[in-house]
């Protein structure tokens, strides 16, 4: 072979390029096979490409750290599970759906990247447990002494229908004295409450024998109801609070009672509203002003066949 300068120059690049190769950030393709959940991201939980090779991720540093260069030494256990290699809150273990690092991984787990700080699994608050708390009132004469436990608000009210109101300052045990005047105690939220105690009957301009009786009760924006109904001359087909409006007045839709999680039908004349559920401020306003009523509406009486208007 004739050797020229040019020929000389491209041999001089060649080795060049090869020498400032790091032949140690080679992908080693097995290793995805060494962690639990490691197909998921392949070879970029080591590594920044996701072709593998290059430059590592903080996790597939802390792996190179244990294998050396390319050996296929075992890797994967408890300690490195759990690490946080990328910082992001969450462990090696958790990320890849192994917590204890036996190499067993939770069936059905969320497998993120443990060497990407942005990729981290889902945040799932857990669902608050019902509280119940009980009221215990020992009395000594007319000294009362009223204690609860978990929690709550004191609240009191003169009849147990409400309005409750909170009482001030009160803290378990809390100390009354029976002034003569009857009150009733419970431990709610501090939002106070109220029940109405309601009768259905035939609406105005109606004539029906159907009827119906039960309670409406509030406490904060939630809305409780317990009511039944018999005797509707035409088949049911819906019911609503409505409102604003005066004793025999009409008034637009304020809050629906006919859906399934709420009534119950006993056949086509008959039924119960039985539930509760969230209102809006207005129907609050409506409900503790006197300015609401419950309408059961029939085929027979489109526009309400039975209703009762719902009074503090």
């Amino acid at each position: 072979m004739h050797w020229t300068k040019r020929n000389a120059l491209l041999l001089m690049l060649v080795a060049v390029g090869l020498t400032g190769i790091d032949w140690t950030t080679h992908a080693r393709s097995f290793r995805v096979n060494m962690m639990p959940n490691g197909n998921v991201n392949d070879c970029s939980n080591c590594h920044v490409s996701p072709f593998g090779g290059g430059r590592r991720t903080p996790f597939g540093e802390a792996v190179r750290s244990i294998v050396g260069g390319g050996t296929n030494r075992p890797f994967w256990d408890a300690a490195l599970a759990a690490l946080d290699s990328d910082g992001d809150g969450f462990t090696n273990g958790e990320e890849l759906g192994d917590p204890d690092g036996d190499g067993v991984p939770t069936p059905g787990a969320q497998v993120t990247n443990p060497g990407v700080a942005s990729d981290f699994p889902d945040i799932v608050e857990p669902e608050p447990e019902p509280v119940s708390t009980t009221l215990h009132i020992a009395a000594d004469g007319k000294n009362l002494t009223l204690t609860w436990e978990e929690g709550g608000v004191l609240e009191s009210a003169r009849s147990p229908q409400g309005p409750w109101e909170a009482v001030d300052g009160a803290n378990s045990p809390h100390q009354v004295v029976a002034d003569g005047a009857m009150s009733f105690y419970r431990v709610g939220d501090g939002s106070g409450g109220q029940t109405f105690t309601l009768r259905l009957s035939a609406a105005p301009g109606v004539t029906s024998g159907g009827s119906g009786s039960g309670t409406i009760s509030i406490d904060g924006n939630q809305l409780s109801i317990h009511v039944r109904y018999s005797g509707l001359t035409g088949d049911f087909t819906a019911a609503h609070l409505h409102g604003p409006a005066d004793v025999g007045g009409s008034a637009g839709v304020l809050f629906a009672v006919d859906g399934e999680e709420l009534h119950q039908a006993e056949g086509s004349h008959a039924g119960a509203f039985i539930g509760s559920g969230e209102v809006s401020d207005d129907t609050i306003e409506a409900l503790l002003g006197g300015k609401a009523y419950l309408n059961v509406h029939s085929s027979a009486s489109p526009g309400g066949e039975i209703r009762a208007h719902i009074l503090p």
